[in-house]
């Protein structure tokens, strides 16, 4: 479906006009720019705000902490003197294994003197409550609940065993504080401090104190002010126990909610959490807020800046409009004078701008000019073609009468026993097959090498064997194929110009060889050789084959030369190596 509605959009988009796309272009361009500043503009305000109430509120709690620290600290502190009262560690330490669950009545009223130390000075104390490691009790309650209960409620309960008693042991005598009440439900709301009690000179264990606490010293704890925000509230949490509520304002709407988005924040988008941890304690103080009353400032720069947008659009709309007809009125001309040739106009006058398009546009009009004059020139060669069409028809014909006469005349040589007149005329007439080639414009490099033979055969006779031809062409180059008459006209030069000035005999290599992907002869002799090697292609021959190269092969390929005089002259023929040829029928052969 996605691939199908992005093959209509892009259709859709291909039907429109270029002035259409480029209006379209630039709005889209104006309005995702517009908006993508609004939006960074909103992210970077709304982090900037988040961050500053963060670290506003990290100090508020911070401080928090440290006035919590001051309720604590004169409390565990009495705590900490128990320790030293010899009359209490007795107590403790002469208790063994006898099957009870309470201490002696004179051991209770030790143990009430130390723990009224503690309950008189501190009114947040709900209970003291001593266990030794035995499992005999004793609690003191400060208020109108007694030890009985507390009595009754443990009666069947072995807190030795208790979660609680072995998170106390493993702080070894360091106070520990609990989000709840740990030694059960007899009282409304609390938390407990317990501290597993070592003697500070043996350092042997003797038993537990439990401290039940009321909330007021929390609520008192918090460094708050009046700023104006509605879900702004204040928490304490217990990570270590799953992140249990210790304690929440009675004006906290959903504790729970919030407690459950804390444990998630990492992943939470709706509350904005800052938080403390409290050394003492091991709880953290933290500070919860909605991010959109948060973020409401920064909501009203996101709506001024999309506002601006909307408005800074309008704008675009009629400036890309103007852009788009300045920038398509030329390619509109363009499109006229291109109707204009469709409809068979050739001389274009059109007057065109300087812009890219306007360019264009002149470049055209000198291309239709220009073709113009070429459709001209083109007519009258082919109506010269056509002339010469008829003239080589005519020139097929003379050489069958050449090739009979030729024929005739080696029969009479062969019956009178002239066997030299015999042998020039069948290699002159054998260079006349090469050289027509039934028609055909390609012959393989050894019919080429064939008719070079012949043609030195001929000369020979002619000098009285003055000159002596050396082929050393690769037998893989000898199969593919060039155009006719390449290599002759430049073994002819060497002939006439190099080795026929100079007394005595000459000689003439020619060399062939597959290179990569291109076939490369070298034409040398050691004559006379050239101080001007233009002198070459003065003559009709060696122009015509620099011009058939070009023509067939491109300006990439052709020859080159070089001459010294007193020791000869060198040519070297650069061709594509051309795969055709399999197929071909020598010249001269019956098709």
């Amino acid at each position: 479906m996605g691939k199908k509605c992005l093959k209509q959009i892009r259709q859709w988009w291909v039907n429109q006009r270029i002035r259409q796309q480029i209006l379209f272009s630039l709005l889209l361009v104006a309005i995702l720019g517009i908006g993508s500043l609004g939006g960074i503009a909103y992210r970077i305000s709304r982090n900037t705000v988040e961050r500053n109430f963060r670290l506003s509120h990290e100090a508020t709690l911070k401080n928090s902490g440290k006035v919590l620290d001051m309720n604590l600290d004169p409390m565990i502190e009495v705590i900490r003197s128990f320790l030293n009262d010899a009359e209490f560690k007795k107590v403790l330490l002469s208790q063994t294994d006898n099957g009870e669950r309470s201490f002696t009545m004179a051991e209770q009223r030790v143990l009430k003197g130390v723990a009224e130390r503690l309950t008189k000075q501190e009114s947040r104390v709900n209970y003291v409550a001593f266990i030794d490691l035995y499992g005999h009790y004793y609690l003191l309650s400060n208020i109108n609940r007694g030890s009985y209960d507390f009595f009754q409620y443990y009666e069947e309960h072995d807190f030795l065993e208790t979660e609680w008693s072995q998170t106390a042991r493993d702080a070894g005598g360091r106070e520990v504080f609990f989000g709840d009440r740990v030694l059960g439900g007899l009282w409304n709301e609390g938390c407990s401090l317990v501290k597993y009690l070592n003697n500070p000179v043996t350092n042997e264990p003797m038993g537990y104190i439990v401290v039940d606490l009321s909330l007021s010293f929390l609520e008192r704890s918090f460094v708050t002010g009046n700023e104006g925000y509605e879900t702004n509230g204040y928490m304490v949490i217990d990570r270590r126990n799953d992140c249990q509520l210790v304690y929440a304002p009675k004006e906290l709407e959903n504790p729970e909610k919030l407690v459950e988005a804390f444990r998630n924040r990492d992943s939470q988008k709706t509350y904005l959490f800052t938080s403390v941890v409290n050394e003492t304690t091991g709880w953290e103080l933290v500070n919860v807020i909605e991010r959109n009353e948060l973020s409401a400032d920064s909501k009203l720069i996101r709506n001024t800046v999309f506002l601006c947008a909307g408005l800074l659009a309008g704008v675009c709309f009629f400036l890309a409009m103007a852009i788009s007809r300045t920038i398509t009125k030329p390619l509109s001309q363009l499109e006229q004078v291109i109707e204009k040739v469709g409809e068979g106009e050739r001389h274009i006058t059109e007057v065109f701008d300087e812009s890219e398009v306007g360019r264009i546009g002149q470049k055209f009009r000198e291309m239709v000019n220009t073709n113009l004059e070429l459709s001209e020139y083109l007519l009258n060669a082919r109506l010269k073609e056509r002339e010469a069409e008829l003239l080589l028809l005519q020139a097929q014909i003379n050489p069958h009468f050449l090739y009979n006469t030729l024929d005739s005349l080696y029969c009479v040589a062969i019956i009178h026993g002239d066997d030299q007149i015999a042998e020039m005329i069948l290699a002159l007439s054998d260079n006349f097959k090469l050289s027509l080639n039934n028609g055909e414009r390609f012959y393989t490099v050894d019919e080429a090498i064939r008719q070079i033979e012949n043609y030195m055969k001929l000369q020979n006779m002619r000098f009285n064997e003055r000159f002596t031809l050396h082929v050393e062409v690769e037998e893989a180059a000898r199969k593919k194929q060039i155009l006719t008459f390449l290599l002759q006209p430049f073994v002819e030069n060497a002939l006439y110009h190099g080795l026929e000035p100079q007394v005595g005999r000459g000689n003439i290599w020619v060399r062939g060889w597959l290179e990569g992907e291109r076939l490369v002869f070298t034409v040398e002799d050691d004559g006379v050789g050239m101080e001007d090697l233009c002198v070459m292609e003065r003559g009709y021959g060696i122009r015509n084959v620099r011009e058939r190269i070009g023509l067939h092969y491109g300006e990439a390929y052709g020859f080159t030369a070089e001459s010294e005089k007193g020791k000869g002259t060198k040519i070297t023929i650069v061709l594509p190596f051309d795969k055709r040829g399999e197929n071909h029928v020598p010249a001269g052969s019956d098709r």
